[in-house]
């Protein structure tokens, strides 16, 4: 509803009226959709509208899939909390999906304004184990992402990370349709995003689809550069399909291991589930062993070969014995 002489366009929401000037820039902007600054009419406070585009916005599948990502009423410290869901008319027109408004920057911005502080890595896996919670927590809940990357996490207030864009997100990736045919954004989306079929069965879309998007993440964030990324989509999904990521001096050995694992290009060769792709993070950034833990270690585990060892030679040393 808009008012006459009034710049601002207002949205009855969940029983409440909220507004935004469409007038003024948006606070960003993609393929699919804007988001713009929006507020809360009783109070003032600050929440997101994003407005998906017209060229879109009659679509069946895309109004319920933003209805879908309105109503998931999840509470995570580490998503953006949804708001509701307006439209003018239930099968036309304009659609405007409402969510509390996070403070704070894109993730690529956060790591740049890092610098090269002594803990620049461990700061980066903790925003990644932040982006794995709230996966974790949407995966139990039967949701996949499918359009994990630099600018769907944001780094609020310098601290507190949060993973945008559920529930569209699923459908469209959260961006474009590629001219391929697939569905998603080529420089971070998994193999079985490109392909319908393999080995004859219906490629399937999962939790391990995540993981494998936040690793070409990860790889970036740390390196600066997406390997994946060429100045052709057609190289570019080559890449996804074909090549596995470069090793890199700027990620320390055994974080790069657990990379690699995460962006194997089989399903089944990944970490199955977020919550197992951060352990294997957390345990990366651990020291080394000292030799002594290590012979503690194996000490442990071969106790059984030392015990008989020591009876073996026990028993040999009594047999010389006897026979002198």
């Amino acid at each position: 509803m808009q008012r006459p002489n009034d710049p601002y366009i207002y949205l009855y929401v969940m029983g409440e009226w909220y507004c935004y000037n469409p007038y003024e820039p948006p606070l960003g902007s993609g393929a699919m959709g804007d988001v713009y600054k929006g507020y809360r009419c009783k109070n003032g406070a600050l929440i997101a509208i994003k407005k998906v585009k017209d060229a879109y916005a009659n679509n069946i599948q895309i109004r319920q899939r933003a209805k879908q990502e309105a109503s998931l009423a999840f509470r995570h410290p580490n998503l953006v909390e949804m708001i509701g869901y307006c439209e003018y008319a239930p099968d036309y027109g304009p659609i405007f999906i409402l969510s509390n408004f996070v403070q704070g920057e894109n993730i690529d911005e956060y790591v740049k304004n890092l610098g090269d502080v002594t803990n620049r890595v461990e700061k980066i896996c903790n925003a990644i184990c932040s982006v794995l919670s709230a996966l974790d927590y949407v995966h139990s809940r039967g949701v996949i992402h499918r359009d994990i990357k630099p600018s769907n996490i944001m780094v609020e207030n310098g601290s507190n990370v949060r993973l945008m864009d559920l529930g569209i997100a699923r459908m469209n990736g959260g961006n474009k349709f590629s001219s391929f045919g697939f569905i998603g954004t080529p420089e971070y989306s998994a193999p079985e995003q490109l392909l319908r079929e393999q080995n004859g069965m219906a490629v399937q879309i999962n939790a391990t689809t995540d993981i494998y998007e936040l690793g070409i993440t990860f790889y970036e964030l740390l390196t600066g550069e997406n390997p994946m990324a060429c100045a052709e989509e057609a190289m570019t999904l080559t890449k996804q399909m074909k090549e596995p990521l470069p090793a890199s001096d700027k990620i320390p050995r055994k974080l790069m291991q657990v990379i690699w694992k995460a962006t194997e290009k089989e399903q089944s060769a990944r970490y199955q589930t977020a919550l197992e792709f951060k352990n294997a993070i957390q345990e990366a950034l651990l020291p080394d062993p000292s030799w002594q833990e290590r012979c503690s270690v194996w000490m442990q585990e071969n106790v059984i070969t030392l015990v008989a060892i020591t009876l073996g030679m026990a028993a040999l040393l009594f047999i010389i014995l006897m026979m002198i």
